[in-house]
């Protein structure tokens, strides 16, 4: 099965035998451009394919996003239209079109029915008559969250991203949607619709970098001043859905422009995050009680934030049980689209007894073995052959080491990209995050094994879920007390050299835990590749790296 995204931003691809993830690669990590879209990602296609060892005459079905496609691939373009863009083609100007737009202004209730799916399927080097499925977003969101819960019965879903939210009930061996559909909330000023216009006005990269200004204002005592007049206009109604009303303000991004006006942009994050938990509890409860249920599977990227997930789960309390598909990688709409493929072809009772948790998979390509004679043949010194006492001693003396282990893209599920230092100073989380060219407030995680964890973090339940430093190991991790923290388990078998380098860093200093932060400069996309660790050395970024074989400093 072939899962594709072409939207305007975080196109991508990933491949399923079955229900077992194989590859999946977003087009950014191709192209070098942060969030790229706006196009059929053939790199990403082409990708996939090459890492699942799988040829495209192997490939038994195709599920498309709502998303951008070339003119050619549409039914019902106007002789005028069709004509127009044949020209603009032929100079090279041709743009994709909307599918979500066409099938607007065409009034059609169901978009696939205006493209040629077997011809797109064959530009794509595919079989045309393979199955063919057109999925919408919110599905795909909430295919992932249920792919994260244990459960196969009487559950809420409940997904929310820039274009609203959207609730379903697993019930009865059903799954039915309660509120909201593609089609009414994809214009609304829905709380979505709040973060993007909030992530341009305060020139952030990503809604990521919004929820970590809003967890750091919060952490260091800033009061969320405006969420009083944000949820003036944000409500929940009687049926759970989130309601806004802005329209006697002249919009949302004209109301939203007035009030910011002059605030310190920490305010307004930390502002617009207490709406969201607050407003997304309120509609969360409201449906759970009016279902009479007691557990909730959370998707989309609104709700993949870890410190968002903590407060919303503190708020719900602990008698709701909440299972997340918290990943706010690139690739959950391809993942997602893939599953509801999975799922329409072989019903739900199948698709629940036959799930697995993504989290758990790994699915770059795998450059273990091209780590070491990359390095080397660009003239880096190899400091030492005993890699993990060697870099537990360099981490216990201040440095900051860069981790390349097993296979690349992904944020979890036995791979490590990520830069590691000690969490001794104070001031380490915003030293390395300049050294990175990122905002300071970019909040790190927490690795440690999962026995450390439940000791150092009583209330630590799940990697996905944010924990709150126990104050007793304040003074040891200093660093990591005056940021909320992602905690994440490492486990041996999926993380050999980490899980030794933790053990082999705690044999020195007592402590358990190593912080983190994603191995990426600027807004460029996550680094995945051998020559983005050597590009990290030569520019300073890290002061070394370490691998399976060894650990590496940059020539001198």
């Amino acid at each position: 099965m072939l899962g594709v995204h072409s939207g305007w931003q975080d196109a991508g691809a990933a491949v399923f035998d079955g229900y077992r993830l194989l590859a999946a690669a977003p087009l950014a990590r191709l192209s070098g451009v942060a969030h790229d879209g706006g196009r059929l990602p053939v790199e990403a296609i082409a990708e996939c394919l090459d890492i699942a060892h799988v040829r495209a005459g192997d490939i038994g079905g195709l599920a498309l996003s709502q998303g951008l496609f070339p003119g050619r691939h549409f039914r019902a373009l106007s002789l005028s239209r069709r004509v127009g863009r044949g020209l603009r083609s032929l100079l090279g100007r041709d743009t994709p079109i909307s599918l979500l737009d066409e099938a607007r202004k065409h009034h059609r209730s169901s978009p696939e029915s205006l493209l040629d799916l077997g011809m797109l399927a064959g530009d794509l080097g595919l079989n045309r008559h393979i199955p063919v499925r057109v999925f919408d977003r919110h599905t795909a969101h909430a295919l992932l969250a249920l792919t994260a819960a244990p459960w196969a019965d009487d559950t809420l879903v409940f997904t929310a991203d820039s274009s609203g939210c959207i609730a379903r009930v697993l019930k009865y061996g059903r799954l039915a949607t309660l509120t909201g559909d593609e089609a009414d909330t994809a214009e609304t000023d829905s709380p979505g619709r709040l973060v993007d216009l909030a992530v341009d006005g305060l020139g952030l990269p990503d809604a990521a970098a919004l929820f970590a200004l809003s967890a750091h204002a919060s952490a260091n005592g800033g009061e969320p001043v405006l969420a009083e007049a944000f949820k003036a206009h944000v409500t929940v109604d009687a049926q759970g859905r989130i309601v806004t009303d802005f329209s006697a303000e002249g919009g949302a991004a004209r109301w939203l422009r007035r009030l910011a006006e002059g605030q310190p942009p920490a305010l307004v994050a930390a502002s617009l995050g207490k709406l969201l938990v607050d407003r997304f509890a309120e509609a969360i409860q409201v449906l759970l009680d009016r279902q009479m249920l007691r557990r909730v599977a959370l998707g989309g990227p609104l709700l993949a934030d870890p410190v968002l997930l903590q407060q919303l789960q503190q708020t719900l309390g602990d008698g709701i049980a909440v299972a997340v598909h918290a990943a706010p990688d690139e690739t959950a709409l391809p993942l997602g689209g893939a599953l509801a493929l999975l799922q329409q072809q072989d019903g739900l009772e199948t698709f629940l007894r036959q799930r697995r948790p993504l989290q758990a998979a790994a699915w770059g390509r795998d450059y273990s073995a091209d780590l070491d004679p990359v390095l080397g043949n660009a003239g880096c010194r190899m400091v030492s052959r005993d890699p993990l006492r060697a870099a537990a001693a360099l981490l216990n003396a201040g440095k900051v080491i860069a981790i390349g282990e097993g296979r690349g893209i992904g944020a979890s599920g036995g791979m490590t990209r990520t830069i590691l230092f000690a969490g001794g100073d104070a001031d380490a989380v915003a030293t390395v995050n300049a050294r990175l060219d990122r905002p300071a407030f970019l909040p790190p995680v927490l690795y440690a094994s999962r026995e450390a964890l439940t000791d150092l973090l009583p209330a630590w339940r799940d990697p996905a879920v944010a924990a709150a430093l126990a104050p007793r190991w304040a003074p040891q991790l200093p660093a990591a007390a005056r940021h909320p923290l992602r905690a994440e388990a490492v486990e041996a078998g999926q993380q050999p050299v980490l899980h030794g380098l933790l053990e082999a860093y705690k044999s020195l200093s007592w402590l358990p835990a190593l912080l983190g932060l994603p191995m990426q400069i600027g807004s460029e996309p996550a680094l995945d590749a051998p020559s983005d660790l050597l590009r990290l050395l030569r520019d300073g970024r890290v002061d070394y790296i370490v691998t399976d074989q060894a650990v590496w400093e940059r020539a001198t």
